[in-house]
């Protein structure tokens, strides 16, 4: 019995350590759909599983967000993909991707975001066709409204979204085109509309909502329309990408560390029509310099793509591990009576880079 209670007792103590001064927020990119054959020639449905190792292990099992930074796929048909998380650990996770086709595609980059933070919900919803009514049919400009709903503790909350999935029936189409225009978020809840147009038929779509009440955490999208000076219609460089960029000012809490900012992106909308080809979409940010407090949001396209529309959304918090923090560490006393006692020590302040890994 003696023994038992050692072992388990030891087990709490490595499992008890966090950090003190910020949420854990960790952030990378998955490649793995990068042209190779088995994408260029698939057999549907087509199923692929991508594993991810944190580079710090989190405290306990984080939230996990999606989004898509870079997709290509083939023109004139049905387009059909998903990819969503499973097997959250604290030490990794898997994205599934699922390709049901006819359109092939051959690019598709995933950034994901893990999180421990009690001030963020994130959440999955998939809108069917039965949802859908409106946008899986007909003609023209349509739209269609809903509404979420997320826990009554976010006074002033933000909110984004992005786009991890979809059913486009395009057959009759000259035009892929799916928006998302969000209201105005209230304390638990608010209302979303999405849009197409033309013979575009949205049968299915799968959205990730960020919600977070940290005043710290900055959200939103950025988009531009239809113009007749939009670089995006010029087709005479079809080999390099064609880039729109957006600038944020931001607090100066986030120059402090630029390094270990998480700063993501991805894309919530895009009305799109590629002459011949492939259609392409593509975003991306530059990441601040030090004591900057300026970051720029960019997206694109190449080739025979067209873009009447694009938006994409982001998401910018601060460090992603705090620069300093207090490490706990317990002593185990064993008396005579076979009783044990906790001596708690607490170390001296370290900076990240000087930590171990756990």
């Amino acid at each position: 019995m003696f023994y038992l209670i050692v072992i388990l007792s030891v087990t709490i103590s490595q499992a008890y350590y966090g950090f003190e001064y910020y949420a854990e927020w960790q952030t990378g990119i998955d490649n793995s759909i990068l042209k190779q054959d088995q994408f260029l020639f698939p057999t549907y449905p087509m199923r692929f599983q991508s594993q991810v190792i944190f580079a710090r292990r989190f405290s306990v099992s984080p939230q996990v967000l999606l989004m898509h930074e870079e997709i290509q796929w083939s023109r004139g048909r049905n387009i059909n993909y998903q990819t969503y998380v499973s097997d959250v650990t604290l030490f990794g996770f898997n994205i599934n991707y699922v390709i049901w086709g006819p359109a092939i595609i051959p690019i598709l980059k995933v950034r994901w975001v893990a999180l421990v933070d009690d001030s963020v919900e994130i959440q999955y919803v998939h809108y069917q066709v039965e949802d859908l009514n409106q946008l899986s049919q007909g003609f023209g400009a349509r739209s269609q409204d809903f509404m979420i709903s997320y826990y009554p503790r976010y006074p002033a909350p933000k909110v984004t979204a992005f786009i991890v999935g979809a059913d486009f029936e395009i057959f009759n189409s000259l035009y892929t085109s799916v928006r998302i225009q969000m209201g105005t978020p209230t304390a638990n809840s608010m209302d979303v509309r999405f849009q197409t147009r033309d013979y575009c038929h949205v049968r299915s779509l799968f959205v990730a909502y960020f919600i977070s009440n940290n005043y710290l955490t900055l959200a939103g999208s950025v988009g531009a329309y239809y113009s007749t000076y939009n670089q995006f219609l010029d087709n005479s460089n079809r080999q390099t990408i064609r880039a729109q960029k957006f600038s944020r000012l931001v607090p100066s809490i986030y120059s402090l560390e630029p390094a270990y900012n998480i700063l993501a992106q991805g894309i919530s909308g895009f009305d799109v029509h590629s002459y011949a080809g492939s259609a392409y979409l593509r975003v991306t940010a530059e990441s601040m310099i030090n004591q900057s407090q300026i970051y720029t949001l960019v997206y694109g396209t190449r080739g025979d793509t067209v873009l009447t529309y694009m938006q994409a959304s982001y998401i910018l918090h601060p460090p992603g591990v705090p620069y300093h923090y207090y490490y706990k560490n317990y002593d185990w006393i064993v008396t005579k009576d076979d009783q044990i006692v906790l001596e708690e020590t607490i170390d001296q302040e370290r900076k990240v880079n000087e930590l171990k890994k756990k």
